[in-house]
């Protein structure tokens, strides 16, 4: 299971049939990546700064979060800097994940709207998971997490929670190395088959 900037879960059983969920993309698919925290926080913030939801803490800590990671200073952030930088050249989907970290932050010190956000990609990832599983039909799978579920520790305990109630004899494992290192040992596996 790899949450970045975006998401997949791969999956083998042990007749070497393998299998995979997500990986389609940004602009399709992203359920449970880093982007996906960042956008969806950021989409919920200009509902707040519209009048559509009541303003919270998310708005004004991801709004300067943004700020800091394009190093302006001083100046007023609105509504329509925000989609400037969205729809900028570049941005996406790694400007979005840069705000990960801020919506995790925000769901560990309590922000209600930033633990559902942290939540509903916690149940994304599940569902990647969950769908691996049941295609390989493998009733008690390794799980073994990287990326975005490494270091940002709300969406790690509650991807655990729900994969823990979706699918109760799977095993969270430590992964040996992160995606670059398996990455190397295809590569390495192939280079060596031909």
């Amino acid at each position: 299971m790899i949450s970045g900037t975006g998401s997949i879960a791969l999956g083998q059983d042990g007749q070497g049939r393998e299998h995979r969920c997500g990986g389609w993309g940004w602009q399709l698919d992203g359920a449970g990546s880093a982007m996906d925290l960042g956008r969806d926080g950021l989409a919920l913030s200009l509902r707040m700064a519209d009048g559509r939801l009541p303003e919270s803490a998310l708005r004004a800590r991801l709004w300067a979060a943004l700020a800091d990671a394009e190093g302006i200073t001083g100046a007023a952030i609105t509504g329509q800097w925000i989609k400037a930088q969205v729809v900028a050249p570049g941005f996406a989907p790694a400007g979005f994940a840069r705000l990960a970290p801020a919506v995790n932050r925000l769901a560990a010190g309590g922000d209600p709207d930033a633990a559902r956000i942290v939540q509903h990609s916690a149940n994304a990832l599940v569902e990647l998971v969950s769908g691996v599983a049941e295609r390989l039909e493998l009733t008690a799978p390794a799980v073994f997490a990287t990326g975005a579920l490494t270091h940002l520790d709300q969406l790690r305990d509650r991807f655990a929670a729900a994969l823990q109630s979706a699918l109760p004899a799977a095993r969270l494992r430590e992964p040996r190395g992160d995606a670059l290192a398996g990455a190397l040992q295809v590569a390495a596996a192939l280079l060596s088959c031909g």
